[in-house]
C-alpha cells in the first residue's frame, strides 16, 4: 500500500520546463549546496545535458515550503521508468536539497502518477553517503516497490589538506623520471587550454581516448549525443570558470589531456586521455602531477579522480567514497 502523506505545509508540484521562476538558478544551485553538492546537479550542467542528451521531456518535481522550493527531483520517463536527469553521463547524482523521507515518498509519487505503464525507479551513481540512500528501504516500502541494491562502485579522490600527500602528488620520483625522460628527448610544456582551441582539444581527446578503448575491444563516445554534452560542458563550463583542459604537450602535439570540472573546493578529473602511441612515457603520470599542482595553487581541498578504482588513481588516492545504484521495482 503506497503511504505517500508529507508535511501539510509542504506543496508538491510538477515543472515540465526548467524555465519555470521557482527554478532559477540562484534558487536551484543553492539547494544543490545543501546536499550533495556535485557539479552533475548543478542547473547549467543539467540544462547541457537535456539541450544534448535527453530524449524525454524533462519531469522536475519541486517540494515547497510557504512559497520557496527546498527540495527538487531532477526525473525523467523512459519506457515507464524514472531515472535521475544525467543518468548515463554523471559521475554522482541525488536528489537536490535536503527531502526529508515524507517529502521523498511525496515526490517520487507525484513523478510516478504521470508516467504511462510505470515500470520502476532506477537510481543510479547516489553517493553512499547521502541521506537519500538511508532513507530508501523506508521510502520503497512506503512506495509499495521492491528495493535493490544494483551496484556499487569506488570513487578514489585526494585529500590536498594533506601535506604529505600533496608533496607525494606533485613531486614523486616516478612523474619526475618521466618527465625528465620526455624533455630529453623533445620539448615538454603543461598549460590550461585557452578558448580558441577547446574544440581541436576536444577532437583530439575523442580521438586518443577511443585508440585506448579500441585495443582494448570496446567503443568510447559512440554516439553523436555522448559527444556533443563532453563539447557543450567544456564550451559553457569554460567561460563560467567551472571546466578547463590541462594540456601535456610534446613534440609540439598534445601527449595527454585532463578535462577538470570544479566545484567549490574540489576539482574532479572528469575526463582523461593520453596518446597510446608514447605509452612508454606514461605522459598520463606526467600530466597527473601536474594536474595535483594546479589545484593545490588554485586552493582546491579535494581532486576527485572520478568512478572507477583502476590502479593509476589508487596510487594518487587518500580515500574510495562509495556510489551506489538503486532499482525500486513493483
Amino acid at each position: 500500500m503506497t503511504q505517500t502523506a508529507a508535511d501539510p505545509g509542504v506543496r508538491i508540484r510538477t515543472c515540465t520546463s526548467l524555465d519555470d521562476p521557482a527554478l532559477a538558478a540562484a534558487q536551484w544551485d543553492g539547494l544543490v549546496a545543501q546536499g550533495t553538492d556535485v557539479v552533475f546537479l548543478t542547473r547549467a550542467w543539467q540544462l547541457l545535458w537535456w539541450g544534448a542528451v535527453a530524449k524525454a521531456p524533462a519531469l522536475t518535481v519541486l517540494a515547497e515550503r510557504a512559497g520557496r522550493p527546498f527540495a527538487i527531483a531532477p526525473l525523467y520517463a523512459a519506457e515507464g521508468t524514472l531515472l535521475l536527469a544525467g543518468s548515463g553521463n554523471a559521475d554522482y547524482l541525488d536528489f537536490i536539497g535536503r527531502p526529508d523521507e515524507d517529502t521523498l515518498v511525496a515526490m517520487l509519487q507525484t513523478a510516478r502518477e504521470q508516467v504511462h505503464g510505470f515500470s520502476g525507479i532506477e537510481l543510479y551513481h547516489l553517493p553512499a553517503n547521502s541521506p537519500t540512500c538511508a532513507m530508501l528501504p523506508d521510502v520503497a516500502k512506503r512506495l509499495g516497490l521492491e528495493l535493490e541494491c544494483e551496484d556499487e562502485i569506488g570513487a578514489p579522490y585526494a585529500d590536498l589538506t594533506d601535506a604529505e600527500l600533496v608533496a607525494r602528488l606533485t613531486s614523486r620520483r616516478s612523474a619526475r623520471k618521466e618527465e625528465a625522460r620526455m624533455r630529453r628527448a623533445a620539448p615538454l610544456a603543461v598549460r590550461t587550454a585557452g578558448s580558441a582551441e577547446l574544440d581541436g582539444l576536444i577532437d583530439v581527446f575523442f580521438r586518443q581516448h577511443a585508440a585506448r578503448w579500441e585495443a582494448a575491444g570496446q567503443v568510447s563516445f559512440d554516439s553523436p549525443r555522448s559527444r556533443q554534452i563532453v563539447r557543450d560542458v567544456v564550451h559553457r563550463g569554460f567561460r563560467e570558470g567551472w571546466a578547463q583542459i590541462t594540456v601535456l604537450e610534446w613534440r609540439g602535439e598534445p601527449a595527454a589531456l585532463d578535462i577538470g570540472l570544479i566545484r567549490g573546493a574540489t576539482q574532479m578529473s572528469w575526463l582523461v586521455s593520453r596518446d597510446p602511441a608514447i605509452e612508454d612515457f606514461s605522459p598520463g603520470r606526467v600530466l597527473g602531477a601536474h594536474v595535483a599542482r594546479g589545484a593545490v595553487q588554485r586552493g582546491m581541498r579535494r581532486l576527485d579522480f572520478g568512478l572507477g578504482e583502476e590502479e593509476h588513481k589508487l596510487r594518487q588516492a587518500s580515500g574510495i567514497a562509495r556510489v551506489t545504484s538503486w532499482a525500486m521495482y513493483p
